[in-house]
């Protein structure tokens, strides 16, 4: 039986399905999507981790299975994500860290390729960011897989990347993500649940550029002005905790804010960017963690609390 409301909106979960929550009903939903993604026949819609997909043309739901070490032939999920081909760019990327896939095994490969589950007229090339200005940027980063070769080589597909300015990329915003790699490898929790990626709505981008598709036609991606993460935590003991991040797109060493001479902030200062999972949906217009039981995704949605993550 699943478990009552406890401080900080952590949430205890023991099996069956009857939790009973009265509190509201969070607003901000997206509307015309579905609640849950029962009416997909691919497995890994239904994870926890991922959010309400959207049906409908130039939308591809991608789910990526990798080695889960390589010394085995057995394999799991690795990651999955929505590709928008208006935007040329993922909607979001989401996966999981457990004992399955949270060791450190490998090291990075660099083997950037297109992905090859996209068709190849909606795909960016390895060289489509060339002359734009930005960095590719992961968006499932490259440390978050390195559990096997092939789960990391997946983290270097076109489709995983966002265009990132070179010193966020590679300073503030890699604070947070190693943040969220300590907790996913904590042994504190039993599965972090992770959906993150760039706003590509037309009113939260910093612009587009121009350039190629794997085709060698011309097409236009878009920037993202901001870039989130959603985070849901069950521990050991079958409780669940959430937390979301949204950031601003920006370079940090302009003297706006806290940073070091390398641009990289102490890892406390990820808390000013902290809100609860309702607050996230309302930014993005996403729904997250659909997947759950609805009382318990409202529930855990509705708050966080700092005191129950590790900074």
């Amino acid at each position: 039986m699943l478990g009552t409301l406890v401080s900080g909106m952590v949430v205890s979960c023991g099996g069956g399905d009857d939790f009973s929550y009265d509190g509201p009903v969070p607003e901000g939903r997206v509307s015309g999507e579905s609640t849950d993604n029962s009416w997909s026949d691919d497995p890994a819609a239904k994870g926890y981790e991922v959010p309400a997909i959207r049906q409908g043309d130039g939308i591809y739901f991608v789910s990526h299975y990798a080695r889960l070490n390589n010394s085995s032939s057995e394999k799991g999920l690795n990651y999955c994500l929505e590709w928008d081909a208006s935007a040329y760019h993922s909607r979001w990327v989401a996966f999981v860290f457990d004992n399955t896939n949270n060791a450190k095994r490998v090291s990075r490969t660099n083997t950037w390729a297109e992905d090859p589950d996209l068709p190849q007229s909606v795909r960016l090339s390895v060289n489509s960011y060339s002359g734009s200005g930005y960095t590719r940027g992961h968006i499932c980063a490259s440390a978050d897989r390195l559990n096997s070769t092939e789960a990391n080589n997946q983290t270097f597909y076109m489709s995983n990347m966002t265009p990132q300015l070179y010193d966020y990329n590679g300073g503030y915003w890699a604070v947070l993500e190693a943040l969220v790699q300590n907790w996913g490898r904590s042994t504190k929790f039993k599965r972090v649940y992770v959906c993150k990626g760039g706003t590509i709505r037309d009113d939260q981008l910093r612009g587009t550029f121009n350039t190629n598709n794997a085709s060698g036609r011309s097409c236009k991606v878009k920037i993202p002005k901001y870039n989130f993460m959603a985070i849901l935590a069950e521990t050991a003991g079958g409780s669940f905790q959430s937390i979301g991040f949204w950031m601003e797109h920006k370079d940090y060493s302009d003297g706006s804010g806290h940073y070091s001479s390398d641009n990289r902030a102490p890892t406390y200062l990820m808390k000013g960017h902290a809100m609860s999972i309702d607050e996230l949906e309302n930014k993005t217009g996403i729904n997250f963690f659909c997947n759950l039981n609805d009382a318990l995704e409202n529930a855990v949605e509705s708050s966080y609390s700092e005191s129950a993550w590790t900074w």
